[in-house]
């Protein structure tokens, strides 16, 4: 009897199947699942951090060590911090023979592979698998850039197969053309020399357009051993090079031998550029290094910043100083100096005697009590308030509250107009006016004229008893010279990359009358007659050529200062000691004034004689005018009782009598180091004490 059909053994059979149809779908959605996992964990392992080729501008500036190339407004190279990178040549530019030299012992197939040259990675393999080492390398040009760019030195397969797939993505990206301009522009040729032009420049002194057939073979083989092969390039491992590379344009078919042999025995004629010394100019670079750290957008690497700094002016700036102050010269041990034109353009900067010693700016961080260079803002502020120079008062004992300010060489000398008594530099006039227009309209108008340092608030501020920098005193004399439109100082013009292209351009900005034009002349003629007249002559310029300012000295002769202009220039001159430490009688007429009218006469070469103001020009009165300031004089007559008036009539240009002879210079020790930010000079007294006398000094 023959078995039925079973049900049930059917349905198992049924379910059975499934089972293993489940299982075995399982199994190889594992299988699956487990080489997807694989290979997105490998993908990730070799790929997770690989960087992206985005823009041409990357390539030029990514993985480059910041470098900073001053240049003059000519362009001419001043000093070099960093690497040089030389100025962006387009291949058009470069001769044959230049980019074949490259192109033969580097990567002969560049205009015909994708980025990676399969062919040479496979013959590269098969020479280095039979010698058992590595003797060849199959990276293309691309390969090279990339490797440069974007990864690290490190010699792994992971590394490998990231550069290859970024040349491919490379080539893609960017044409053959510029490719091998980024390459051949930022390639390392060794001695700090970072592409074709700083390479043909520091080894050739020629541009790279001027390049012999020799000297191309020479500066293509260096990138091979940069740190080796360039320290002496009439080496013979540098010549042996050169011939390599000289066979490897005869193979490729760029050269004839006989044109290979020829270059072979041209002789190896170096003709080395060495890089500027930066010298003195180093306080101006590290100025300009921290403007650009300052500004909102960044910089590319590659900067090459045009400074407003005069090269010629700047010499004679170091020379001036360095001649005058010599070794401790009457106990002075430090100076300063800066200089600029009318749009506020810094044509010379000195921080300090020596860089080498000290690299603090005394020209612009340290704070010093000015001195008598302050009173100008006092008779700005007077002249200000209504006053006028002709305005009368009286040099005479005054006390205010337990102070009683005293002139520099003691005794009065009575009446006087406000300009005698600014080229005489009078304390106790200077006080007085400080007090008739109030403090808070002297500091107010001392600041519109560009004093940016927190000044004290009382009588003392008059003679100078305050700290500012000689940036600060140098700007606001030079509103005064700018017919009251404020000076703002800058020594950057512009940032270029070497690229060409512009990264910073300093704007025009609008005039900011800070002021009035009638009155800050006034003041000029004024000053101009401190140096014609007063305690500033030793400032006088040759061929009588006119100029105005002012001396200062602060108490105890720790600070001397002379800051005056021309019509062309502005120039400030600081001369002290670091620690405070008092000089051997040392005025701003002294020291100073001499520095500041060196430099001024040297600076002025070749400018015409161009007048200052005078106050005959700018205030002649008319008889309403004589009447009034003859009843003021009689008015102070009748206060005083005539007792301490000295018979002197109102005159622009008074008699003055010398300033008392400073005392002998003694000798000094070694100036020793104050941190920035000290002055050194008196504290600001408080007015139950006795605040200093005549700190207020010439």
């Amino acid at each position: 009897m023959t078995g039925g059909y079973r049900a049930d053994i059917a349905a198992y059979e049924d379910r059975a199947r499934k089972r293993r149809a489940v299982m075995l779908g399982a199994g190889v959605g594992s299988v699956i699942g487990v080489a997807i996992l694989a290979g997105l964990g490998l993908w990730h392992a070799l790929f997770g951090d690989m960087p992206r080729v985005n823009s041409l501008e990357e390539v030029w500036t990514t993985n480059r060590a910041a470098s900073l190339e001053v240049v003059d407004a000519t362009g001419a190279t001043l000093a070099l911090r960093g690497p040089r990178y030389a100025r962006r040549v387009p291949v058009d530019d470069l001769p044959a023979h230049v980019l074949q030299a490259f192109l033969a012992v580097e990567d002969a197939r560049f205009f015909e592979h994708g980025g990676v040259d399969i062919w040479a990675v496979i013959r590269a393999v098969s020479e280095n698998v039979l010698a058992g080492r590595t003797v060849q390398g199959g990276s293309t040009i691309t390969q090279q850039l990339v490797k440069n760019v974007y990864l690290s030195p490190e010699q792994t397969l992971r590394r490998k197969i990231q550069e290859m797939v970024l040349a491919f993505q490379l080539d893609r990206k960017l044409t053959k053309s510029q490719i091998l301009e980024v390459y051949l522009n930022r390639i390392y040729f060794g001695q700090n020399a970072y592409g074709i032009a700083a390479a043909s420049w520091r080894f050739f002194s020629k541009r790279p357009q001027d390049l012999t057939l020799a000297e191309a073979a020479l500066l293509a083989g260096l990138p091979k051993a940069p740190g080796r092969l360039a320290q002496d390039i009439t080496a013979p491992a540098t010549i042996q090079r050169r011939d390599v590379v000289l066979q490897r344009m005869v193979v490729a078919g760029f050269i004839t031998q006989s044109l290979a042999n020829a270059a072979a025995a041209e002789p190896v004629r170096p003709v080395f550029t060495p890089t500027p010394s930066e010298g003195e100019l180093a306080y101006a670079i590290d100025m300009a290094a921290q403007e650009i750290s300052r500004l909102t957008k960044p910089v590319a690497p590659d900067r090459v910043v045009r400074l407003t700094i005069d090269a010629r002016m700047q010499a004679l700036a170091v020379q001036a100083v360095q001649e005058i102050i010599g070794e401790g010269q009457a106990g002075a041990d430090q100076a300063a100096l800066i200089a600029m034109d009318r749009q506020g353009r810094i044509l010379a900067l000195v921080g300090g005697r020596a860089y080498g010693v000290s690299q603090f700016n005394r020209a612009t961080q340290a704070r010093r009590q000015p001195g008598s260079t302050f009173k100008p803002f006092v008779y700005a502020a007077a002249l200000e308030s209504g006053m006028t120079p002709n305005t009368i008062r009286v040099d005479r004992p005054v006390r205010f509250g337990n102070w009683r300010p005293r002139n520099f060489g003691g005794g009065y000398s009575g009446a006087m107009s406000l300009n005698a008594a600014l080229t005489r530099s009078v304390n106790t006039i200077a006080v007085q006016l400080a007090s008739e227009v109030g403090i808070d309209r002297l500091v107010l108008t001392a600041g519109r004229l560009g004093i940016d340092s927190p000044l004290p608030r009382n009588l003392t501020i008059a003679l100078g008893s305050g700290e500012v920098t000689l940036m600060d005193l140098t700007r606001a004399y030079g509103t005064l010279a700018n017919d009251g439109v404020r000076i703002d100082p800058f020594l950057i013009e512009q940032i270029d990359t070497t690229r060409g292209t512009v990264a910073f351009h300093r704007q025009t900005r609008a005039p900011v009358q800070a002021y009035e034009p009638l009155r800050a002349r006034q003041m000029t003629a004024m000053l101009a007659d401190v140096i014609s007249f007063g305690t500033g002559r030793r400032a006088r310029l040759a061929d009588g050529r006119e100029a105005a300012g002012k001396t200062g000295t602060s108490q105890n002769f720790r600070d001397a200062w002379f800051i005056g202009y021309t019509a062309d220039i502005i120039c400030g001159v600081w001369v002290g000691n670091d620690a405070g430490r008092p000089m051997s009688g040392v005025t701003g007429g002294t020291l100073p004034a001499a520095i500041w009218s060196q430099f001024m006469n040297g600076a002025h070469e070749g400018l015409p004689l161009s007048p200052l103001p005078t106050l005959d020009e700018l205030d002649r009165p008319d008889a309403r005018t004589i009447a009034t300031f003859y009843e003021s004089l009689a008015d102070l007559f009748a206060a005083a009782g005539g007792s301490e008036l000295a018979p002197l009539g109102a005159t622009a240009r008074p008699a003055v009598t010398a300033p008392p002879p400073p005392p002998a210079a003694s000798p000094a020790g070694p100036a020793t180091a104050r941190p920035p930010g000290q002055s050194g000079s008196t504290p600001e007294p408080a007015w139950g004490a006795r605040p200093p006398d005549v700190i207020g000094a010439r």
